[in-house]
């Protein structure tokens, strides 16, 4: 008897996959193997915050100032374009990063993690540089840093400004869900009102300066400065953007040509609808340079048509109001294809003839389209009913297969859990995140829940991957101020 082993990622074809003789007990083994799910818990809100405080304590020895948290996100449609100026669509996970934090007045930051026991770090803030920290602490002292670098009173932090920080991530690790984004995002909302009873002009009562869009619009730019500069991941602002920006139990519509946003109801739940989050449990890394060459890729194109953004070589409305899917997909596939061309040729005539995989190219501008039209489909879905989900569950596939086959950004364990839940009734599925690994999102009817967790499980089982987590995932609310000394620790706000 014969199987079929995942071999390894045939770029263009998706998986490669080799024939392998079983022995007798083998072949009973992998016939019979089955695996039940695991879930991951849904957070406490409440109990996440006192837990962190009374870490603090533990910790430091005295009470917090306050407690902070920010989410993680969970991005439907669009990847590897933010930082070409094409539009997302993200939505807050549940899963958040919290932060109890205390004022010092010696310009220390002290921080702790309850992910990393025993590794306390402390800098003298005005002594941070970029490529003079290593791991996690990068993206916390990263944010002080940049915050410094940003401008404004209302932001940089004074002299004398320090803190004590305790925290903890529920939001899962090398998952492509934004760990990192809402580590930033906490750290940026905790350092700017804790800094307040030392800045000039910002009150120490009740100070909540960082209640305004505007504001976090400015605190997202710190973290992707933070992102870029110091934990050196060149990503163009999406997982920021999301954390501190989002809508409670709402998509945003981001358009990253000016980072508007616009807030989409996902309405799911109405329709039999439930999104099925997999961390496959095979930790990716955008450090390593293959994030990186892709975006220089597509800036190079840009940069050839002597545009600011590479989404401004593509029409203003990527709607297709008014076309049926078939229609709708006939005339991407014809923008799309002309814009790349239009773009290579420009190349040439540059003198820069291309160098990297047309598709890396390709799949910006595809999933551009993609993204128009999905938006579109989730605005206009008290209309068009269950049908703007059908055909949105086909896009979120048609990207993945985009991301698989022209951006090669895939592998094995990736490919088999979109492919299970496809075959269990899923609606659409697809990377989350820069790929190399990381998460799987499905579009499903929420009754194939828990038979397309367990498939998936098993098929995990059955290939040798290590064990997938299942995260439940209902909406999430942007970052947030959660706790003052002072308060009831019990009076928490309940979102």
């Amino acid at each position: 008897m014969l199987a079929l082993i995942p071999a390894g990622i045939g770029c263009g074809r998706g998986v490669v996959y080799v024939l392998v003789p079983l022995s007798g007990l083998d072949q009973r083994c992998f016939m019979s193997m089955t695996a039940t799910a695991q879930w991951a818990a849904l957070p406490d809100h409440s109990a996440e915050i006192a837990r962190v405080r009374e870490e603090f304590i533990t910790a430091y020895g005295y009470e917090p100032d306050g407690v902070w948290s920010a989410p993680g996100r969970l991005n439907l449609l669009g990847e590897y374009i933010d930082f070409l100026g094409g539009s997302c669509l993200p939505m807050p996970l549940p899963y958040r990063t919290y932060i109890a934090g205390a004022l010092r007045r010696d310009g220390v930051l002290r921080a702790s993690s309850l992910q990393m026991p025993g590794d306390e770090r402390t800098v003298v803030i005005r002594d941070i540089q970029p490529g003079h920290l290593k791991g996690w602490f990068t993206y916390v002292a990263g944010v002080a840093w940049a915050m410094n670098q940003e401008g404004g009173r209302d932001i940089m932090l004074p002299d004398e400004f320090g803190a004590d920080l305790l925290i903890n991530s529920r939001v899962p690790v090398g998952g492509g869900l934004s760990s990192s984004a809402a580590l930033e995002c906490s750290t940026a909302l905790a350092l700017l009102e804790l800094s307040c009873p030392v800045r000039q002009g910002c009150p120490e009562v009740d100070a909540t300066p960082a209640d305004s869009d505007a504001l976090r619009a400015r605190l997202a730019q710190v973290c992707i400065t933070a992102e870029n500069k110091v934990a050196g991941a060149q990503t163009g602002g999406l997982d920021q953007t999301a954390s501190l920006r989002s809508y409670p139990e709402q998509a945003l519509v981001v358009d990253f040509r000016d980072f508007s946003i616009e807030p989409v109801a996902v309405d799911i739940a109405q329709h039999g609808l439930s999104f099925l989050v997999i961390d496959t449990n095979t930790p990716h890394e955008l450090t390593d340079g293959g994030f990186a060459a892709r975006r220089a890729a597509s800036e190079a194109c840009a940069d050839a048509l002597g545009l600011r953004f590479l989404r401004d070589a593509l029409p203003e409305d990527l709607s297709c109001t008014g076309m049926d899917a078939r229609a709708a997909k006939a005339w991407r596939a014809d923008l799309v294809d002309s814009s790349v061309n239009r773009a290579l040729d420009a190349l040439e005539d540059a003198g820069r003839p291309c160098t990297f995989p047309r598709g890396w190219v390709r799949h910006a501008f595809h999933d551009m389209t993609l993204v128009g039209r999905a938006s579109y489909l989730l605005q206009h879905a008290d209309e068009l009913g269950f049908a703007a989900f059908e055909e949105a569950g086909r896009i979120f596939t048609e990207s993945f297969v985009s991301m698989r086959d022209e951006l090669c950004v895939s592998r094995p364990e990736i490919d088999d859990a979109v492919q299970v839940c496809l075959d269990q009734g899923a609606l659409g599925a697809r990377i989350v995140g820069g790929g190399f690994g990381g998460a799987v999102m499905a579009l499903i009817p929420t009754s194939q829940l828990e038979a397309a967790a367990d498939a998936v499980a098993t098929t995990y089982a059955v290939r040798g991957y290590a064990a997938p987590r299942f995260l439940p995932m209902v909406a999430g609310f942007a970052a947030s101020h959660d706790w003052s000394a002072g308060a009831d620790p019990t009076d928490i706000p309940v979102f």
